[in-house]
């Protein structure tokens, strides 16, 4: 499922006078209101995530003990056309990539020879970047390179993408070199990702739930797209082309990233770099108070759970072409209306679930999916055909229905992640709670 620059030193441990600059910076007209740490009371983290209501139960926020009124950040700039251009296509290029996915398993299993286990170890092990991803956040939020903590990492994400699959398409005849391969293609995507997050993380921080959630519905709309013509054109063109073209065709995809990173709407940071750099113990402080909120550890460990039931990774795929003898073309119909109704799920969540709490949402869609899950057992017995539904249909039907319940399910925890990172810390923040997420997939 993020991420411009802000001018200003904003970091914890800063000298008084220049925390006081920040916070008036910020809004904070009484700047002793945001000096609370010294005396263990609330910070500007507190105030940061004080919702209007609690996200979760849909009750309103607790006590205010001091006063703060549960205020907001003030919304400084109006979230700009260019800005979301550049968000969404990030995202849109992270759908459309997944176009190399079919041509991916049928490399390994046709032209690699490669088992259902290998397999599924590879994918596993080429997922490892995206589990990672607070690392690129970390960097990008305390290490600004030439002035600018966004744009110039897009260009070296890639610059990478665009090498890595190049190399898949012209060199690779090694199981594990073609993973290498992937797995620092998957890291350019994880860390253009992490730069989108951290754009969107700064514009959501503080902001209502409803404006939160339009902002991720439109972004991760556009990344449901991209999966839409990713999921036709990967069936599709393996029908015309050898997986290799295919890999060439996907490699030349990442360097769109040179130019969103060059008309990023991204300010100069202006603040103190050596200064931030010599806190960065102090932002590690502050992202783990953060993280033991309950509104985001608990959400988080919920997800990370969900994610970690086991998966049938590449077996699936051996199943569904060796054993129901699918075709590539079928194949990319079924990612097709996978993606179409993954679609469905944000446009559904945005328009009218954004609003309700989040805790009826995640039961519900928990307690279906489980249930629609294992309806793949009637798939493996065949017992869908002694109903009189034949496999292909069952399965265009699992899809769709999952697809929904995936996004539905997985939108709640994006905007609750988005609204509540802190301020200077807002890729590192959000990719560590994706990361978690992440991780859950990993480990299933």
């Amino acid at each position: 499922m993020t991420l411009g620059g802000k001018e200003g030193p904003g970091h914890v441990g800063a000298p008084m006078d220049q925390e006081t600059e920040t916070a008036m910076y910020i809004g904070f007209q009484d700047a002793d209101r945001y000096h609370h740490r010294s005396s263990g009371a609330a910070t500007r983290v507190d105030v940061m995530m004080r919702p209007e209501h609690d996200p979760i139960s849909g009750e309103p926020s607790g006590d205010d003990p001091y006063d703060y009124d549960n205020e907001k950040l003030p919304r400084r700039d109006k979230v700009s056309g260019l800005f979301f251009f550049v968000t969404s296509w990030i995202l849109f290029l992270q759908g459309i990539s997944g176009m190399s996915g079919l041509a991916v398993s049928y490399f390994y299993k046709n032209t690699l020879l490669a088992q259902p286990a290998t397999l599924t170890m590879v994918e596993s092990f080429t997922s490892l970047p995206w589990t990672i991803k607070p690392i690129y956040g970390f960097l990008s939020d305390g290490w600004p390179i030439m002035g600018y903590r966004r744009r110039p990492y897009l260009i070296i994400a890639g610059v990478i993408g665009f090498v890595a699959w190049a190399v898949m398409a012209t060199i690779v005849n090694d199981i594990w070199f073609g993973a290498a391969m992937m797995f620092i293609a998957s890291m350019g995507l994880a860390v253009s990702n992490v730069i989108a997050e951290g754009m969107i993380v700064e514009k959501s921080r503080g902001e209502s739930q409803e404006y939160a959630s339009h902002l991720q519905a439109v972004v991760h709309g556009a990344q449901a797209v991209g999966g839409i013509i990713a999921a036709y054109f990967g069936g599709l063109i393996l029908s015309y082309l050898a997986d290799r073209h295919v890999f060439l065709l996907v490699s030349f995809l990442p360097l769109s990233l040179i130019i969103v990173g060059m008309i990023s709407p991204e300010k100069r940071f202006a603040g103190d770099v050596t200064a931030i750099r010599q806190d960065m113990g102090g932002k590690l402080r502050e992202l783990f108070e953060t993280f033991q909120q309950p509104m985001i550890f608990r959400p988080a460990m919920f997800i990370f759970f969900l994610n970690a039931t086991p998966a049938t990774g590449s077996t699936w795929f051996y199943f569904y072409t060796g054993v129901l003898g699918f075709s590539s073309t079928f194949m990319g119909t079924i990612n097709v209306v996978g993606a179409v109704f993954s679609l469905g799920g944000v446009v559904l969540f945005g328009k009218y679930l954004s609003t309700m709490p989040y805790r009826p949402i995640l039961i519900w869609s928990t307690i279906i999916s489980t249930l629609f899950g294992l309806s793949q057992l009637l798939l493996v017995f065949g017992l869908n055909r002694q109903m009189g539904i034949p496999d292909g249909f069952f399965c265009l039907g699992e899809s769709a229905i999952l697809s929904v319940l995936g996004w539905i399910n997985t939108m709640p925890i994006l905007v609750l992640a988005a609204r509540l990172c802190p301020e200077g810390m807002e890729a590192t923040m959000y990719a560590l709670i994706m990361s978690i997420c992440n991780l859950g997939g990993v480990v299933g």
